[in-house]
Order: C-alpha cells, then structure tokens, then sequence
C-alpha cells in the first residue's frame, strides 16, 4: 500500500525517502573533522566527497550550523507528528549519531594529544580512523536503507531511535 511506511508493509514514498536521507548529512559532515588521518593516509578516497563540497564548504562557513541543523531537524522532523514515522525514525537515528560524534572530542579534548608521539600519536591516528569509517559506513548504510525505502537500524543508534520516536 502505498504512503504506508515499511513497519506496516507499505512502500515509503520517493519524497519521504529523499527527506530521511537529507538528516544524515549532519553527521557526515561533523565527522570530517576526523577524516583528516584517513584521507592523508588515502588521499584517492576523496573523490567520494566532491559532491558534497559546495554544502560542506556552506556549512562551515555558517556560524552555530551544527546546532541550527540539531534543532532543525529535532523540532522540524523527529518531533513533526504530520511526517510519516519513516521519516521520523531516521531525523532522530541522525541526530543521535550526531550526539555520539560528541563523545570522541571530549576524550580528544581530556587526553590533549598535541603532546602525543610514537605509538600513542599511531593510536590516536587509529582511533580518528575508525570514527571516521564508523560515521562514513552509518551514512553509507542509512542511504541505502532510505533511498530503498526500508527502516534500517543503525547498532545500539537505532535502538535509541526506535525508543524515542
């Protein structure tokens, strides 16, 4: 049945795809403050963001951007009663994927790695790596999840999601 969401056995709509896609680009682009080991280490990798460049480069330049998009999509998507759950489910699996990205920085800031050398400095390296690939492979994932128009769970994320909406 069409306009019916997936949790019901209908076939989400083009539009409500398009729309529950458009909250993970929040974190995408929060997280590439921690793409900058990765992309140094493969720099052909970057291709895969070129499309994204004029909105990234917008969005940086914007003061407060990250918490105006916070509030956007909290109050305008997750908590919006006249979208379908869908569309929901995926603004607040976003914005707590964006809440994690949190977590790493206050241990950056703790730790203050500018003093770090040797092995700590290649564990620190690792550690923004595997952030980086963590939120790229949410995104990836919650894509093809919404451009397919089916309600995929993010680990643990998606659990909190499913509880709040």
């Amino acid at each position: 049945m069409y306009g019916r969401g997936p949790e019901r056995g209908g076939i989400v709509p083009v539009p409500d795809r398009v729309v529950a896609l458009l909250p993970y680009l929040v974190p995408l682009l929060d997280g590439l403050r921690y793409s900058r080991f990765f992309f140094a280490q493969f720099p052909q990798a970057i291709f895969l963001l070129q499309p994204l460049q004029p909105l990234a480069s917008v969005y940086f330049r914007i003061p407060f951007a990250g918490m105006i998009s916070f509030f956007a999509i909290y109050m305008g998507i997750a908590e919006n009663r006249n979208l379908s759950r869908f569309v929901r489910f995926n603004g607040m699996q976003a914005i707590i994927l964006d809440v994690c990205l949190v977590l790493p920085g206050m241990v950056e800031y703790v730790l203050s790695p500018s003093r770090l050398g040797g092995a700590a400095l290649e564990l620190y390296k690792l550690c923004y790596n595997f952030v980086w690939v963590f939120v790229l492979a949410a995104f990836c994932l919650a894509a093809v999840g919404c451009l397919t128009g089916q309600m995929y769970k993010l680990p643990f994320i998606g659990d909190a999601a499913d509880m709040r909406i």
